[in-house]
């Protein structure tokens, strides 16, 4: 639109704004930044045309927002059409066939386009963080010809509407559009300057509205008089002091210049014509001083974030990438995780004789992920699939930071799954940046807790980033906040310290704080009992106002029989040598660690000393042969024998199982020694200068005494805590295994090793009148969950190795990796005071198994369903699950209903069927149930009360109507409330418990609005 000139009718007044909007080139379709533009500026004219036009009917229009995007106008349209249905008028009828034609247009999508960015959402959420683009004209025009469609039914709608123009305040001239002789007023949506410049409605900021211009110079402006602000107020939203979009943009950005700016700045804040401005001082990252900068900001179309970068305006993104100096920060991140794998390939190669041909090819485990409380298990993914799921948290900003475990035994690939992740992800960023194409890929910091055990969490992140030079903790905290770096953690339980784990999210909680329910952290875990201390702990840190957070565990699944022989055909091992192994070693295999071992040996066999043990003696002898020859006296005289050393090695193991961490100072490891001799050190010489020697040791200063030892994998000290173990129950000292069993959980290979060993019969013997009291409270509480839970993985083992279960009851034992009964035949069995994860039923035979007092997470039928008499005793309110062979059942009726249908003894039932409570109260049970389980007190909503997330089933159980009813009946009887929170795109919203679930379940009186709730939701059914 011109200068000066002015439209004739009302259809050319839309034609000649949109105009100004990257018209067509030949040949060209828009771009899809363009066409975004466009499309905000369609729904925006139409949806102020809407709210003219009901009020022009004497009715109030539905409230306009103060600084709206695409999702407000979309979303406000959907308001007004019922209202404009509701007016009589002429112009209300078009108008209002309008906005109808336009949003199912609109809610159609965009059908050419490539499959994931068809929903408009989806695109417009993905160009938002710099997502790429499909490069094809056809796929690019597919948002033009929406946008076009859009157009067309608009001008459609202003054909037969006259334009006519009033005189108003000092000058300006008030438009109208009038059907019929309805005239509707367009004023103060819409008005012009006396130069002719077209003024339409863009936001109302700090008192003062803005409007986009249409015709010379500028393109946005703000009226110097009042009446254009006074004439807005009545049909605006209310401002929300430090609540809007631009608020939580403002304080965001502060924070994160906090994370670059020197200590002794502070940035200061300023208004800009577009947005807003920033001065403050930069931190060199060289020692060198500081570097003063003043920034722009702004909120750009959909509210995405930008900051203005010498090209123009850029995504915020950029600048902080920017800020941390990304490639450099790439290629030192790259250089420091290769100089890692080096180490770990030395450190094997001295420590294990490993020569480490496969080094090159790293064979990634598969994962399953599920809930915290392991139910809704998604199917087996490679760890690649996981990791892309990261990165689509991290540029959904989905209001609650995203915690993922990597949980799974020593050996299965941890460590390396997350160290390659990390360092392919450092090199594709660096090689994009240096072909000087642009990478949205976010970095991983890799940190690792070996070593490091007590230090802080910030001390550990300043550590892994110092080779940058030019970020430290603050920095970090800023980039994960904005989705552009991960914090991958290995061995997280070892940094926290304490072998019972009571605060385990003590170390990890301070970083939550500063996320603030933004960005994902990767961390992995050792065992299932540590997972159970940290829901605990999680539990506990609630009640206190922890961050708002959402975990999900993957745990690392083992190798299966195909992976096994392609990575043993890679390395060169010939597939007879398979055969010479028992079915036990076969599946040690599935163990990375151990098939490479397996490798190494069977290729450079360097005369192992016994050839019929285990896989497992057969490492450990190997291992426990090369540290022979470092303890060596004059004339290469050996100064203890491997019987000895092995002796001495299980000690430590046991001291190190009681202790803190998962190291030994020297006087320990002297300790040992004298008992694996059974004399003083000083009865052999040199043996006590000899020792510091040793792997695992490394001087922390020129004092020899400061050193620490540690075995050189997690393994060795797993097989070593067996062997001690072991030794008890062979040498008749039955209290000290129960000592042991006390001490600290053990992990898979400690378990396998004493049985073993010692044999099944005899484990049985040992643990059947062992039932460990589970304390609920008090010192002993760690201690005794610690002995069940050894006790159940002890009796898990025992089943499978031998394939079937003693007639003898199973007391206070918890089985954090549930039982498998599948396989076995003829079960008669109690099962009494337990905690079971899973528990899988016998696929075959009669069979009765009897619960008492028993809690049980989630059944598994793994024959047919038709007989279940056999199974007694059970709580259907316990299970999160039941897996039926072709249905997996969530709902607590339909679990309920299944297991009477198949016979099982159910002694939670309702009683009389018309004493069922009504589905909304059976839905509300189920939410608030999962809820608990899962530790969480929010979930993040779409502006249809429907879960952001879709992973979130649980939620959709019951249909989206119930759940909607459910959330407005928290918010209503004061139990949640519904918070804004910053994200760009469409508008959602956190719905935050104000209390815990399960005293909303409980209806006990404690908390006031429960009974109005529960009483509401009864009422829904009559």
């Amino acid at each position: 639109m011109s200068e000066g000139a002015t439209p004739a009718t009302a259809a050319e007044v839309f034609r000649s704004m949109e105009g100004s909007y990257s018209p067509l080139l030949t040949g060209r379709p828009r771009s899809v930044h363009e066409g975004f533009s466009v499309l905000d500026f369609e729904l925006r004219f139409l949806a102020l045309l809407a709210s003219a036009t009901v009020r022009a009917a004497g009715r109030v229009p539905a409230q306009i927002g103060r600084s709206p995007g695409l999702g407000e106008w979309t979303a406000y349209l959907r308001r007004i059409d019922r209202q404009l249905a509701d007016c009589s008028t002429v112009p209300a009828a078009r108008v209002g066939w309008a906005v109808a034609r336009v949003l199912e247009i609109y809610d159609k999508g965009i059908p050419g386009a490539p499959r994931e960015l068809r929903d408009l959402k989806r695109l417009r959420d993905h160009i938002s963080h710099g997502g790429p683009l499909p490069a094809g004209e056809a796929e690019l025009a597919t948002l033009d010809e929406l946008v076009q469609s859009i157009a067309d039914v608009v001008t459609e709608c202003l054909g037969e509407a006259e334009l006519s123009i009033n005189n108003g305040e000092s000058d300006d001239q008030r438009p109208s559009f009038a059907w019929n002789g309805g005239e509707v007023s367009l004023w103060p949506f819409l008005f012009i300057k006396p130069s002719g410049v077209w003024h339409l409605f863009s936001k109302f900021t700090r008192a003062q509205p803005s409007f986009l211009c249409f015709g010379g110079g500028s393109v946005i402006s703000s009226p110097s008089g009042e009446a254009a602000g006074a004439a807005l107020h009545p049909l605006l939203k209310e401002a929300k002091a430090d609540n809007g979009t631009l608020g939580y943009f403002i304080k965001d950005v502060e924070r994160d210049l906090r994370g670059f700016a020197d200590d002794d700045s502070e940035p200061v804040y300023a208004d800009h014509e577009q947005g807003f401005e920033y001065y403050w001082d930069k931190a060199t990252g060289e020692g060198t001083g500081t570097q003063p900068r003043r920034d722009y900001f702004r909120l750009g179309p959909d509210n995405a974030r930008q900051w203005h970068a010498e090209s123009g305006w850029v995504p915020y993104s950029e600048y902080l990438r920017s800020l941390a100096n990304w490639q450099v920060v790439a290629t030192r991140l790259r250089q420091k995780l290769e100089q890692m794998e080096s180490r770990l390939a030395t450190e094997e190669q001295d420590t294990l004789g490993w020569v480490s041909r496969g080094r090159g090819t790293t064979r990634m485990s598969k994962v399953v992920v599920s809930d915290l409380d392991g139910s809704q298990t998604e199917p087996a993914c490679t760890f690649a699939e996981l990791i892309d799921v990261v990165d689509q948290d991290l540029q959904a900003n989905r209001g609650q930071t995203q915690v993922v475990f990597i949980n799974g035994e020593a050996g299965i690939g941890k460590t390396r799954a997350m160290l390659d992740a990390a360092k392919t992800r450092a090199q594709e960023v660096e090689q994009a940046l240096l072909a000087g194409e642009p990478s949205s890929q976010a970095l991983f910091l890799y940190v690792r807790s070996t070593g490091q055990v007590l230090d802080s969490l910030r001390t550990v992140v300043d550590s892994a980033v110092a080779s940058t030079r030019n970020l430290t903790d603050k920095g970090v905290k800023a980039l994960c906040r904005n989705g552009l770096m991960t914090l991958l953690i290995d061995g997280f339980d070892e940094l926290l310290g304490g072998v019972g784990y009571s605060d385990a999210i003590g170390s990890l909680r301070p970083w939550l704080d500063e996320l603030g329910g933004r960005g994902v952290v990767v961390v992995s875990a050792r065992s299932s009992y540590y997972m159970g201390q940290y829901r605990s702990s999680v539990e506990r840190a609630n009640e206190q106002g922890l961050p708002f957070v959402r975990h999900r565990v993957a745990a690392v699944q083992r190798w299966s029989s195909e992976d096994i022989t392609a990575f043993l055909d890679e390395y060169g091992v010939p597939r007879e040598s398979l055969n010479q192994l028992s079915e036990h070693d076969r599946q040690l295999l599935g163990l990375p660690f151990f098939a490479h071992a397996f490798a190494e040996m069977t290729l450079n066999p360097n005369g192992n000393p016994i050839q019929h043990n285990t896989l497992a003696e057969r490492l450990l002898d190997k291992y426990v042969a090369r540290e022979e020859g470092k303890l060596t006296g004059q004339g290469d005289t050996a100064l203890m024998s491997r019987a000895e050393l092995r002796r001495m090695f299980e000690c430590v193991a046991e001291f190190m199982a009681s202790h803190e961490e998962r190291e030994a100072d020297v006087g320990e490891l002297q300790d040992a020694a004298e008992y694996a001799i059974e004399s003083d050190l000083s009865s052999r010489r040199h043996l006590k200068q000899r020792l510091p020697v040793l792997c695992g040791l490394a001087a922390a200063s020129d004092d020899a005494s400061a050193s620490r030892f540690r075995f050189q994998h997690e393994l060795f000290f797993d097989q070593f805590l067996a062997g001690a173990a072991s030794r008890y129950l062979l040498d008749g000292h039955p209290s000290l295994f129960e000592a042991m069993l006390k001490q600290s959980p053990w992990r898979a290979a400690t378990v396998t090793g004493v049985v073993v060993a010692v044999g099944a019969e005899r484990v049985v013997q040992a643990i059947t009148n062992f039932a460990p009291r589970l304390e609920t409270s008090g010192e002993r509480q760690i201690e005794s969950t610690v002995a069940a839970t050894n006790l159940g993985a002890l009796w898990s083992a025992v089943i499978k190795e031998t394939g079937r279960i003693p007639s003898s009851d199973i007391v206070n034992a918890v089985f954090a990796d549930g039982i498998d009964l599948s396989r076995v035949q003829g079960v008669s069995t109690r099962i009494i005071g337990c905690e079971i994860d899973g528990l899988v039923l016998p696929a075959v035979g009669a069979w009765s198994l009897t619960l008492r007092d028993t809690v049980v997470k989630k059944i598994k039928v793994s024959g047919a369903p038709s007989d279940l008499s056999g199974l007694r005793g059970v709580r259907h309110s316990d299970l999160v699950e039941l897996l039926l062979p072709n249905e997996l059942l969530y709902r607590k009726e339909r679990i309920l209903e299944a297991l009477q249908q198949y016979g099982a003894e159910v002694i939670d039932a309702e009683g009389k069927q018309d004493d069922v409570p009504p589905i909304e109260v059976l839905a509300a049970r189920h939410y608030l149930t999962t809820m608990a389980r899962r530790v969480e007190k929010s979930v993040i909503l779409r502006s249809d009360h429907q879960p952001e997330d879709n992973r979130l089933r649980w939620a959709q159980e019951y249909g989206s109507d119930i759940w909607k009813r459910f959330v407005n009946e928290l918010v209503s009887t004061g139990l949640a409330v519904n918070e804004n929170f910053s994200a760009s795109g469409e508008r959602k919203v956190r719905c935050r418990l104000k209390c815990n679930p399960a005293a909303i379940l409980a209806n006990d009186g404690s908390r006031v609005g429960t009974q109005e709730f529960w009483n509401g939701l009864a009422g829904v059914a009559k």
